[in-house]
């Protein structure tokens, strides 16, 4: 009888190994007085949480024990209540019966309108922990530690996640670019576990505190996705059964999505659904059918431009969706009002689109990024993907929120793979994006000021910083007082900080001047060359530009602002919201030279990016004068691409540069200092096969070394020069 039983124990062992705890547990919509807890076992099993206000589980608590079945590949949900708020538990899964060894920990949130200092950490746009770019996950073991930049700061109470978590839709296949993931719920299954994988970092953020999350492109469908995308009844599914969420608006797998609020003592959050219910992007481009046929460029000059005009049901969120948000902040009493946006909703940035668009078919289209080369139109479109491609949805929560005199609403947004902060001058609410956990590093804030728009006044991954590491965002409010974000890198470090005051009302005038400063480079004494500029009203008013005037306009320039050519521009000039005007300048140099002027912009937009005052914005004008020899010349054939040295060399003033092309080509030559810094454009036009010589002028510059570099096709090189006087 003995050696039977042994062999039956031994038997049981090897055909019922015991159960355990793969993924998780991640606890979530979290209050006062209740939890969720989220976790998948190795196969099925009833899972019940055992809760205690001590790690040795005195007195402890336990919930109801729920099924893990083969169906949810083992995925639990569990609820508890009955909690004390602003309590520490310590808390463990209990698997048919049996406590599991790991403890972790969460804190209760206090009751509503408790006022006292907090902090919580955001972040969006992380891998799943198999990906091979930058960070790898560093990041999130500092948002555990709960690192703080005073020793005064308060405690990080929770983590909002605002999507593009673990970008699943990477499983699409490449040749069938309409094999979503989310057709198939096995994907998404698969997601949520690669979302709590146990071996990745941010799990050491599930053991201490809760989480709360809404999807963006990249975990809802695919990139840029909306409410056409197919696949959403299982994206919505698979939210609702495998991720502890607050209740939700309208949890309808065929018509709602994941919009949700919560309260954390005198602060209240708003979760938004940008995915679900959107209009697709392309709406708001008339002619992108057009422009996709027969794209204008710069070998292509008749082509079709692309056109930004969108219609006033143009919509980021439902109607239904928005009426909930203004209703929600209508009736919130808490003092701040936070809405979470997985989508940037600066509407500035469509600043950046007009200037993409201005910019077809010139010598900068297409534009490099760090992700790639894009057609400025490409640049246009991805652009238009937040709340900026949306005027409708934009004005619409402005008005409510400002005919409501609702103060101390703040945005917090991602997506962009970058930090970037406005006070409300901009962003008309006060923003606050962090969008790179452990992605690449966008550089999307610097490379808009690369170009001249600024439209991030504050804490940023701007060109006045020089840390473009992966990154988050911890925000402390204190009390009824203040807020601040603090950005801090995946290696602890301090990248920049902001503090908003209470009191903010959002503004309904907003005048985005796109881009801040016109370069025209080297023009030919003698000749005229025109440039422009955007003049976007980004708010939910009509917006009065009074004037455009010189700073000095006594003094003689050879910049010509507002010409009759090709369109001028009457003032007071009246621009509806949502609406640009296209604002032109002319360079006209008589000597050669560098030359730079001011304009000032006045207007009745209370916010401006120089901080100047009331109504007063700057653009800045710069450019050369060169003399007729500056242009290149034919002197025969070429078989090869070659790059002279200068002659003469050391130079005072002039030199010549000789260059040839085998093939057509558009050709750039320009000249930089010792420093990087663009000196003179030399050429930059298509040309036809040859050698050709050009002179260069180094009058008005300092004595030093220079470097030119010429640009024909995928031909590149660089040279040395000297000039001495």
């Amino acid at each position: 009888m003995r050696t039977l039983a042994l062999f039956l124990i031994l038997f049981v062992s090897i055909a019922a190994p015991s159960q355990t705890v793969t993924h998780g547990p991640v606890v979530g919509a979290v209050t006062n007085t209740e939890a969720q807890f989220v976790l998948r076992v190795s196969s099925q099993a009833n899972v019940a949480i055992e809760l205690s206000t001590s790690p040795n589980f005195t007195s402890p608590i336990q919930t109801s024990a729920v099924a893990a079945l083969a169906a949810d590949t083992f995925f639990v949900k569990i609820p508890a209540s009955g909690l004390s708020p602003s309590t520490t538990y310590f808390y463990r899964p209990v698997i048919n019966g049996v406590p599991t060894s790991e403890v972790r920990r969460f804190r209760t949130f206090p009751n509503p309108n408790t006022v006292e200092n907090f902090a919580f950490a955001f972040g969006s746009c992380q891998q799943d922990g198999d990906a091979i770019s930058s960070g790898n996950g560093r990041v999130f073991p500092f948002i555990a530690r709960n690192l703080k930049r005073f020793a005064s700061d308060p405690d990080i109470r929770f983590m909002l996640h605002l999507g593009d978590w673990g970008y699943p839709d990477t499983t699409d296949t490449p040749s069938n670019p309409t094999n979503y993931f989310n057709l198939n719920y096995r994907n998404l299954q698969a997601a949520y576990m690669d979302h709590y994988k146990r071996t990745y970092p941010m799990d050491s953020v599930f053991k201490v505190m809760p989480i709360a999350y809404v999807h963006s492109d990249h975990d809802y469908s695919n990139n840029n996705c909306d409410s056409a995308f197919p696949g959403r009844a299982n994206t919505l599914r698979a939210y609702q059964r495998m991720f502890p969420h607050y209740p939700l608006a309208n949890p309808s797998t065929s018509s709602g999505g994941v919009w949700q609020k919560f309260r954390f003592g005198n602060a209240e959050f708003f979760l938004l659904d940008t995915r679900a219910t959107r209009s697709p992007n392309i709406n708001a481009f008339p002619n992108f059918l057009a422009w996709l046929a027969n794209p204008v460029s710069q070998t292509n000059p008749n082509g079709v431009r692309l056109r930004f005009e969108a219609p006033p049901n143009h919509k980021i969120i439902s109607d239904e969706q928005m009426n909930w948000l203004i209703q929600g902040l209508q009736q919130s009493t808490a003092t701040w009002k936070f809405i979470v946006c997985p989508e940037t909703f600066n509407p500035a940035q469509r600043g950046v689109g007009e200037t993409a668009l201005l910019l077809q078919g010139s010598r900068f289209d297409p534009i490099t990024t760090p992700q790639g080369t894009y057609r400025a139109a490409e640049i246009a479109i991805d652009i238009a993907d937040g709340w900026s491609g949306f005027p409708a949805s934009v004005s619409q929560l402005v008005r409510a929120v400002r005919n409501a005199q609702i103060r101390n609403v703040i945005i917090i947004s991602g997506d962009s793979h970058n930090v970037g902060t406005d006070d409300g001058a901009n962003s008309l609410f006060p923003e606050f994006m962090a969008g790179g956990l452990d992605q690449d590093n966008s550089r999307a804030v610097s490379l808009f000021e690369t170009f001249n728009i600024f439209v991030w006044n504050r804490a940023r991954q701007g060109l006045s910083r020089n840390n473009f590491n992966s990154a988050y965002g911890r925000v402390s409010v204190f009390g009824n007082d203040s807020v601040r974000v603090d950005y801090i890198d995946e290696f602890g470090a301090l990248i920049d900080s902001y503090t908003q005051p209470a009191g903010h009302l959002v503004q309904t005038k907003g005048l985005t001047i796109a881009p801040q400063g016109v370069n025209f480079d080297t023009v030919r004494i003698g000749t005229v060359s025109q440039q422009a500029l955007n003049l976007v009203n980004t708010g939910a008013d009509t917006v009065t530009v009074f004037s455009v005037n010189r700073a000095t306009p006594s003094r003689p320039s050879p910049f010509i602002v507002n010409p009759p050519s090709p369109i001028q521009l009457s003032f007071p000039l009246r621009i509806p919201p949502g609406q640009s005007r296209v604002l032109g300048f002319a360079f006209a140099p008589q000597t050669q030279g560098f030359f730079a002027d001011t304009v000032v912009i006045a207007s009745d937009d209370p916010d401006n990016v120089f901080g100047l005052g009331n109504g007063v914005s700057l653009a800045i004008l710069v450019g050369r004068g060169a003399t007729a020899s500056g242009i290149a010349s034919s002197i025969g054939k070429a078989t090869d691409y070659v790059l002279e040295q200068n002659y003469p060399n050391p130079f005072n003033p002039q030199t010549t540069i000789g260059f040839a092309i085998p093939k057509p080509e558009f050709v750039s030559l320009v000249v930089y200092d010792a420093l990087g810094r663009k000196v003179a454009t030399l050429v930059n036009e298509r040309m036809e096969a040859g050698r050709y010589e050009v002179k260069f002028d180094g009058s008005g510059l300092a004595s030093g070394v220079y470097f030119y570099q010429i640009k024909a096709g995928a031909f590149t090189q660089t040279a040395k020069m000297v000039f001495t006087k």
